[in-house]
């Protein structure tokens, strides 16, 4: 039998029952919408951050030993400047990190780096993402903010951002980076963003260049061996000592797993329904010469065919869900892509599928069983 006309069969059972395929393709477009949309949360946001160690130069990451994520990290301002004065050492960035909040924003990132050195690969490298007026100054009560933060703020070189408590800074320049989060956020320096989150004295991470990619090995074991309360590793791994990732991936796999084997009994369901009103259709298929493995390919083709369509739809419906998440007040800017990646619609369509001919077996088992004369005298 000619594929063509296989399909055909096919697509003719299913769109007899318009309103049932309808809704199991609904079903099936949702889950695989959830899980689009939550992967793309995820491997988005460990994009950014592997990108923007690789931009910046940075070779290892310093944190404080036994934080949970970097975050929760505290080191101590003399121990920067000693890791400052290691020999393998180039520049040596410390950084803060953490959240605030500016009228029209709930929750905004804030980055605070140091700035006076003079060579600092990541100072520098937010040098090359100045797309308006200056880099800020020191002490100078002023800010730089992300172009996407900008635009949601209306805000321009030259005004003033409330951060915080009511604190006033100037924005001395607007950036952009191409990353969401850093572009979703502001940078100050170091001892405004102390006073902001009240961490006088401390930094969450050291962002070390080494002078030598080569010896990159050797300047992690010598930091472990001067400096046992912290805990070095090198700049790719950053994305794996952040809790907030982790959570995220555990929680998509969780809620993709779940919604994915609902779907499947969606189909299972649909189609044990299908094989019991078209009982006698089947046994007179038989009785005219279609083999048992003609009829379960048959039904296979139909399951397939619902999670293709469902794929794809879910995949279309994961744009505008995504849209609509990056205007959740407590959701900060960046943490969503406006764009689910052109993978994740192989991905969608061919796990929508794998699930829905997994879920046919069953049902075109029980229809292979089926004796034709019993089938044909089934009303």
């Amino acid at each position: 039998m000619k594929l063509h006309f296989f399909l055909f069969l096919a697509f003719r059972n299913l769109i007899r029952t318009r309103i049932r395929t309808l809704l199991t393709i609904i079903g099936v477009a949702g889950s695989i919408a959830m899980f689009v949309s939550l992967t793309s949360i995820s491997s988005d946001l460990k994009m950014q951050i592997d990108r923007s160690m690789a931009n910046s130069n940075i070779d290892v990451v310093v944190q404080e030993k036994n934080a949970v994520t970097p975050v929760a990290s505290r080191i101590p301002e003399d121990s920067i400047k000693l890791l400052h004065e290691l020999e393998n050492v180039r520049s040596l960035s410390s950084i803060i990190i953490g959240s605030t909040r500016t009228p029209g924003l709930p929750y905004v990132f804030l980055f605070g780096i140091s700035s006076q050195a003079p060579y600092l690969s990541v100072t520098n490298w937010l040098g090359t993402g100045l797309i308006e007026g200056s880099m800020l100054r020191p002490g100078k009560k002023e800010v730089m903010i992300g172009r996407s933060a900008a635009r949601r703020l209306k805000k321009e070189t030259g005004d003033t951002l409330e951060l915080g408590s009511k604190e006033l800074f100037t924005i001395s320049g607007v950036y952009w980076l191409g990353q969401g989060v850093l572009d979703g956020g502001v940078v100050i320096d170091i001892e405004g963003s102390q006073g902001l989150l009240k961490r006088q004295g401390y930094v969450n991470l050291a962002l070390i260049e080494g002078k030598t990619k080569q010896k990159t090995a050797t300047l992690i074991r010598e930091i472990q061996d001067r400096f046992p309360n912290l805990s070095p590793a090198p700049a790719s791994s950053l994305r794996t000592r952040i809790r907030a990732i982790t959570m995220i991936d555990g929680f998509v796999a969780a809620v993709s797993v779940t919604s994915l084997v609902l779907s499947g009994v969606l189909i299972l369901n649909t189609l044990i329904m299908a094989i019991s009103e078209r009982t006698r259709e089947i046994g007179i298929l038989m009785a005219i010469g279609w083999s048992r493995g003609m009829i379960m390919g048959l039904i296979v083709t139909e399951a397939v065919l619902l999670g293709m369509v469902g794929g794809i739809l879910g995949f279309v419906s994961a744009f505008p869900a995504l849209r609509l998440l990056t205007f959740l007040p407590t959701m900060a800017l960046g943490w969503v892509p406006v764009v689910p990646s052109l993978n994740l619609f192989f991905w969608a369509v061919g796990l929508a599928s794998g699930i829905a001919g997994l879920s046919a077996l069953y049902p075109a088992l029980f229809a292979t069983r089926l004796m034709p004369a019993e089938a044909l005298r089934f009303e």
